[in-house]
């Protein structure tokens, strides 16, 4: 569960979490980010474990939604994700900015830098 005050940080220090419709929408005047992840899938622990490490060069602002690729399958075809290890920048009304396929936290940090100066 969401809480107001793990919103207002995610705001202030950006955040990495499992994702949750409810979770999702709390985190509205954020940047987010879905990460297809896999648990079977060895780029996806790759990235996972990049974006863990370096928690703390994650910008402000930016929040990255770690989401299960076989169970989120609405989540895939409202996307048109069909791949794992695929990555959706997402504004505050669901519609997709963004979406590149790999990368790691450095790629996340460059993409919604991208989409601040657009």
């Amino acid at each position: 569960m969401t809480t107001p005050a793990m919103t207002d940080t995610m705001k202030k220090s950006g955040g990495y979490v499992v994702y949750t419709k409810a979770a999702f929408d709390a985190a509205k005047g954020t940047q987010r980010v879905l990460f297809f992840h896999a648990t079977w899938c060895p780029n996806c622990k790759a990235a996972d474990a990049d974006i863990k490490k370096n928690l703390a060069q994650l910008p402000a602002g930016v929040t990255v939604f770690k989401t299960d690729y076989d169970k989120e399958s609405a989540l895939k075809k409202q996307y048109g994700i069909t791949y794992q290890h695929t990555f959706v920048l997402v504004d505050a009304q669901g519609k997709a900015l963004k979406k590149w396929a790999g990368g790691n936290l450095r790629d996340i940090i460059a993409n919604t830098k991208k989409a601040n100066t657009n």
